[in-house]
Parts: structure tokens; C-alpha cells; sequence
């Protein structure tokens, strides 16, 4: 582990590099005006000199962090190194200010172990980075509980007469578990955005027209959600296999 731990810090001291070196020039121009403005305010000055360092060095442990536990997930024999850059990059920019705690940040830890599994590297697919980006913490727990599982839900809605669209949407029944959940009482709208995303289906198997004097004005729908292909394969590549540690 030893090995393939120096060979990626040696990618993350390239990434640091630059932007570390930025941020301390910009940090003493900053600190000379504050020295001059507050009439020789040292401890002042020396405080922002050293915030880049400071940020700097938390970011090598966190870097340092994260490669550990992706390294405890691959077997030795299966490592490889160094990971792809356009997937250690762009998940490092991802995670660096990101709490270690997330299930997000879980997301991008399994995908950086699928870089580096030589039998499962194929499953790394750079456009997950993405993915991982726009969701949420309750989005991911639903797409954990849909891996082994599809789930019933009943929706109904009023039909707007005058302008023949839909009002009133209201979940009836949902067989989803909310368990994990940080918002329970709004889950639809994290279906909407994964089946946006391309992650999940919701087809609707029964259609019950509600009707009133003939006139129709409203339906309940009952729905199957299931993942998709694209679903599937994200979920593979990216939800830890034992679940989150953090859930």
C-alpha cells in the first residue's frame, strides 16, 4: 500500500502545487496592506500569511485519509497505479472541502477504488464525477435502498379544469423506506431529480381515472421505481457494496 499511497500523493502535491503557491502570494499581499493599515499589527499579518499553509496541510490529510480507506478497499494484488488523472482530479476538487462524514463523500471514495481495481476499473466511468456532484444525501440513500429492491408508489392529482393541468400532487403510498432519510416528508422531489438524472424509472403500471359528473378530474397513478441500466451500473461502481458507513 505503501507504493501506490506515494505514487497518488505525489499526483495530489501536483494538483496542490499551483493553487497552494497562488494562495500564499496572494495571502502577503493581503497581510503587507493589513500590516500597514493596522500600524505594525504583526500577529495580524501573520495570521493570514499562514492560512494558506495551514489549508494546505489540512487538505494533505484528507487527501491522505481518503487514500487510505480506497486503498482497504482494493486487494493488493489487484492495485494499480497511479489512478487516472481525469478521475483523481476532478473527485480531489470534489472532496477537498467536503465533509468526511457524507455518504456523498462515500460516493467518490468507492469511485476513486474503482480507478485503481484492476478488474474493476472499467466500471470508473469519468462522467459518475458528475453524477456524484448533483446529488444529495437522501438521493443516494434512495439509490442504495433501490439496489437490491424495486418499490411501489401511489400518487394522486387534481386535474385543473380551465387550464387542463396537473394540481394537488399528493404521495399515497410509497413502499420506499425512509429510514437514512434527512427529509422523509419531501422524497418525491429527490425521484424526480434522480429519474431526471437518468438513475431510475417510475412507470406507471394502473391508471384510475377519478371523474365527477363525467367531467374528469383527477387520476391516481400506481408507479413501479426501479433503476435503470445507466442506474444499475452507477450504483455498481459507486454505492459501497456493505452500504454507507455514515448512513
Amino acid at each position: 500500500m505503501a507504493d501506490i499511497m506515494a505514487d497518488i500523493m505525489g499526483i495530489g502535491d501536483a494538483l496542490n502545487s499551483n493553487v497552494a503557491e497562488k494562495a500564499y502570494d496572494d495571502a502577503i499581499s493581503k497581510a503587507a496592506k493589513q500590516f500597514g493599515a493596522f500600524g505594525g499589527d504583526f500577529f495580524k499579518a501573520a495570521r493570514l500569511v499562514l492560512f494558506p499553509i495551514q489549508i494546505a496541510a489540512a487538505m494533505q490529510d484528507k487527501l491522505e485519509r481518503t487514500l487510505e480507506h480506497v486503498c482497504d478497499k482494493v486487494p493488493p494484488e489487484r492495485r494499480t497505479t497511479p489512478p487516472p488523472l481525469q478521475i483523481f482530479g476532478p473527485i480531489f476538487e470534489n472532496i477537498k472541502y467536503m465533509d468526511d462524514n457524507s455518504v456523498l463523500y462515500e460516493l467518490f471514495e468507492e469511485l476513486l477504488a474503482r480507478s485503481i481495481d484492476s478488474e474493476r476499473i472499467v466500471e470508473a466511468h469519468p462522467a459518475f464525477i458528475h453524477i456524484i456532484s448533483q446529488l444529495s444525501h437522501d438521493e443516494a440513500i434512495i439509490l442504495l435502498e433501490l439496489r437490491n429492491n424495486d418499490f411501489d408508489l401511489v400518487e394522486f392529482f387534481d386535474i385543473d379544469r380551465e387550464t387542463n393541468h396537473v394540481i394537488n400532487r399528493i404521495v399515497e403510498e410509497c413502499t420506499l423506506p425512509k429510514k437514512g432519510l434527512q427529509f422523509p416528508d419531501t422524497f418525491e422531489i429527490g425521484l424526480d431529480h434522480l429519474e431526471s438524472l437518468g438513475l431510475i424509472l417510475m412507470p406507471k403500471i394502473k391508471k384510475d381515472i377519478i371523474r365527477e359528473e363525467y367531467l374528469h378530474v383527477g387520476s391516481k397513478l400506481h408507479m413501479k421505481i426501479h433503476l435503470t441500466g445507466l442506474g444499475e451500473f452507477f450504483v455498481n461502481a459507486c454505492v459501497p457494496e456493505d452500504g454507507f458507513r455514515n448512513k
